[in-house]
């Protein structure tokens, strides 16, 4: 800070202001949780509400996890609406309005280009007609859950969190069709690779469609997709203007992960092992999401409980359901299948008579239009006009705000547009599937609930006491030709869609020969199957290091299973071991430092070898070993692939950054693999072409020069969780950066008092603990286990859960990070279902009275 541009009165001012403002910022802060202290609810009490037929209770036990019981569905559903807007109303409202693409009624300016995008992919219109669609009964359940959530704002108009006032948006009431909102929010995260096309158009017109394929693997025993990019390259994108177009999309996108889910990248892992092999002769089920670090937790826990039902494990705030968990008869859990469904067009456009056109098969079509009005915070309208193509909206749409809008890129024009078909828009929206998986009795009912789950792609282990089995749910197109990897040209109709999988179709799995069953974002069904459900997987080391843990263990507990959800160790390091010190490239490595003029450098490097030699490939917070390895990939990222497509504020580096934070990448991809890529080559140094020995011995000795700049010269002291930490950030915390001057600063005094954290971290990418990072950027972890959650069908009280967060997304709620030290030490609670085990333990109870009592 410049001093001098502060008056003498100002900057002391500013000081005292910071002296007291510092204190009472600071997390937990016993000022502020006072002040706030209104807003929070109690967790025992009463209150009539007029909507209830009968009486309803919440039981909470010390963490603040609620058991809603009434004597109907109505009034449960009802109850729940009223509980979940009690905990995290902001976080549903929020959801909302990016679900119906009105995030700048909240927000202001900065949130256009996410509304334009969400506008333009269709997410509000389709929610409206499948809102529509609805059989009356799941109407009538989203209308109780809707009245709850209403009565909660009705009795607590004046105490509604701070997050409200420091935004100064009023919410409005709660409609229905709000569920079906935050339902595609959620999907839009999981159900598709939107970045990961764009991302090769970017760099495709910086480095040319062949050489970008380098950057676009599959899965380690399958061809990079040159063929395709050939195709592409043929379209001759790189002088068409649709790099700029791509850029732009890139950083719109960018701009909604930051309050939303990454697209296409959460992971998480799921096991069922059968009765044959565990140690009480019951199954066990297990699960643990992985998304991002996030505060208040993506989800959160509940019980739900009625004469006839009870369920209890995970739910997404805004949703009236159980997505995974138990009741009472089977258990389920949940991982992302990686299935591709929606698929990037190129349309070549041009105009006649005035009006966009777009070909298909040889003839000229006009290009459908329609005109959407923004409403802004503190600005005036934004219209919009959406065009779209018989493939679907062309993302072009979501530019075109420029000058109205500081935070878009400059409007850019080219000879294409980008058309998106998605499954998201396509077919009969419906919660059956869900809904009838609550319900489920057996495992033949629990297999047909989920394949009748049309609407999402994911890997479903579950299992009864006696069964284990594996389904996969969602919708799958079928193409003529092609995988859907990359984008397609859509003026030829080789590429189009011909229908989907039919669900009887999709993989799955009963009682396994070998006793059990997992799913960890891996590639499960064989290359050559058609149709393949996706082209995006996670590397393989945490399928692997799941079917390794469970191939050893005969006689299976849960607590084998919380061990397993807390493993650390980390396969890559055994492959990157024999590469290192077991193979042809070994001793080039070693013949490239031998011939290093400068002895310091290649004494580095060869510590950098005897670390690697010795060490045990866990990568705990503690570890000298784990520090060393998490650096090696970082500064080969940059090594490897920098000097062609930087400078780090390109936009080219920032697709290549995204490309390495969750599916099978490129830098995994070439140290494992691919000796003869154009991009072991540093181009900075015209001299001399160099190898991918040459590379990684220099990032050896890189790797420990690192190391010491971060933790000293002594590597005894260094440690991996020092530079590879957990810090629970709010979303205005995460968009700190983009705010205007005062606001930013405004922000980061908030932060104080909202965020927690840095903790040390342990894990990576490839670790069952997974504890994400952006490799070649920094170490900061953004991917957690955002649940773990075990059911072992042998114990009287089966299911063991925890969050990674707090139940309360109010700060001044004693239950905002009360979970936190749980989730820290690797615990696993106990969340009692039996009815004299729930009332000891849930023993803080808050009353909904009916009416007239």
């Amino acid at each position: 800070m410049n001093k001098k541009a502060i008056p003498a009165g100002g900057f002391v001012f500013f000081l005292v202001f910071l002296a007291f403002a510092l204190p009472v910022l600071m997390p937990g802060c016993a000022v502020l949780d006072y002040t706030l202290q209104d807003t929070v609810h109690p967790d025992s009490g009463a209150i009539t509400l007029s909507g209830l037929k009968a009486d309803a209770s919440v039981r909470r036990d010390e963490l603040g996890i609620p058991v809603v019981e009434a004597q109907n569905m109505h009034d449960l559903i009802y109850a729940a609406g009223y509980v979940m807007a009690a905990d995290r109303l902001f976080q549903m409202v929020s959801y909302c309005l990016i679900g119906q693409g009105r995030l700048s009624e909240m927000t202001g300016g900065m949130g256009i280009d996410i509304d334009l995008l969400i506008r333009t992919l269709g997410l509000p219109r389709a929610a409206r007609e499948q809102y529509e669609q609805l059989d009356p009964e799941q109407c009538r359940m989203l209308q109780y859950f809707a009245d709850g959530v209403n009565a909660y704002m009705a009795t607590h108009q004046e105490k509604l969190p701070v997050d409200f006032a420091v935004t100064g948006y009023t919410p409005e009431a709660w409609e229905p069709i709000n569920s079906i909102y935050i339902f595609h929010v959620l999907n839009l995260g999981l159900s598709f690779n939107l970045r990961e096309e764009i991302a090769f158009l970017n760099l495709a017109g910086t480095l040319g469609p062949e050489k970008a394929a380098w950057l676009f693997p599959i899965h380690p025993d399958e061809p990079l997709p040159f063929e395709k990019a050939a195709v592409l390259g043929r379209a001759r994108l790189a002088d068409s203007g649709i790099r700029e177009e791509a850029r732009a999309l890139e950083d719109v996108t960018g701009r909604l992960e930051r309050v939303l889910l990454p697209l296409g990248t959460p992971a998480s892992n799921n096991w069922a092992v059968g009765p044959e092999r565990t140690a009480k002769g019951a199954s066990i089920v297990a699960n643990d999401t992985h998304l991002p670090l996030s505060h208040p937790p993506i989800w959160m826990l509940m019980q739900l409980k009625a004469p006839g039902f009870h369920a209890a494990g995970v739910a997404m705030p805004g949703i009236p359901a159980i997505v995974a968990g138990y009741n009472g008869h089977v258990a389920w859990g949940m991982t992302m299948v990686m299935g591709d469904s929606q698929d990037v067009f190129l349309e070549r456009i041009k105009k006649i008579n005035g009006r966009d056109h777009y070909v298909y098969q040889g003839g000229w079509h006009p290009v459908k239009t329609r005109r959407e009005t923004l409403r802004v915070k503190g600005g005036d309208p934004v219209e919009q006009t959406i065009r779209s193509t018989r493939q679907g909206p062309l993302l072009n749409s979501a530019l075109s705000a420029a000058s109205v809008n500081p935070f878009m890129p400059p409007e850019t024009t080219s000879d294409f547009g980008l058309a998106l078909r998605s499954a998201l828009n396509e077919g009969v929206f419906s919660f059956d599937g869900m809904y009838d998986l609550l319900f489920a009795t057996s495992m033949q009912e629990a297999g047909d609930a989920i394949r009748g789950f049309r609407v999402m792609n994911l890997n479903f282990i579950y299992g009864s006491a006696e069964h284990i089995g594996w389904q996969v749910s969602g919708r799958y197109p079928i193409r003529k030709n092609g995988r859907g990897h990359l984008p397609s040209p859509g003026w030829t109709g080789d590429y189009d869609w011909q229908g989907f999988l039919p669900p009887e179709k999709h993989p799955h799995a009963r009682d396994p020969e070998s006793g059990y069953v997992y799913t960890a974002n891996n590639r499960t069904i064989p290359p050559e199957q058609d149709p393949q459900l996706g082209s995006s997987w996670y590397a393989p080391e945490r399928a692997e290091r799941i079917d390794q843990m469970l191939a050893d263990r005969a006689a299976y507990d849960w607590q084998d299973a919380v061990q397993m959800q807390n493993d650390r160790h980390d396969l890559l390091v055994e492959k990157m071991q024999q590469r290192l010190f077991d193979s042809p490239l070994a001793s080039e490595i070693h013949q490239a430092i031998d011939g290093w003029q400068d002895a310091a450098r290649a004494t580095r490097a060869r510590q950098a070898l005897a670390i690697f030699r010795e060490f045990d490939g866990d990568m705990t917070p503690d570890s000298a070993g784990a520090a060393l390895t998490g650096i090696f990939h970082h500064v080969l990222t940059r090594n490897l692939f920098l000097d062609e497509l930087g400078p780090e504020s390109s936009s080219a580096w920032e697709s290549f950054r995204m490309l390495c934070i969750g599916i099978y990448g490129p830098e995994q991809d070439h140290l494992l693999a691919r000796p003869m890529s154009p991009f072991w080559d540093d181009v900075q140094t015209p001299e001399k072409i160099e190898t991918k020995s040459d590379i990684i011995a220099a990032t050896l000795a890189d790797a420990v020069s690192y190391a010491r700049r971060r933790m000293g010269h002594d590597p005894d002291q260094w440690q991996w969780g020092e530079i590879h930490t957990y810090t629970w950030e709010t979303e205005v915390s995460k968009m700190r950066d983009q705010l205007p001057l005062f606001k930013r600063f405004g922000a980061w005094l908030m932060a104080g008092y909202t965020d927690r954290g840095p903790y040390p971290g342990g894990g990576g990418f490839n670790t069952l603990n997974v504890a994400g990072y952006h490799k070649g950027y920094d170490f900061d972890v953004w991917m957690i286990p955002a649940m773990r959650m075990v059911v072992d069908f042998g114990r009287n009280e089966p299911l063991f859960l925890v969050n990674s967060g707090g139940q309360s997304g109010n700060p001044a709620s004693a239950h905002y990070d009360d979970g936190i030290p749980v989730w820290l030490k690797g615990g696993n609670r106990q969340m009692s279902y039996r009815p004299e085990n729930l009332r000891k333990q849930y023993d803080r109870v808050f009353t909904l009275n009916a009416p007239n009592k």
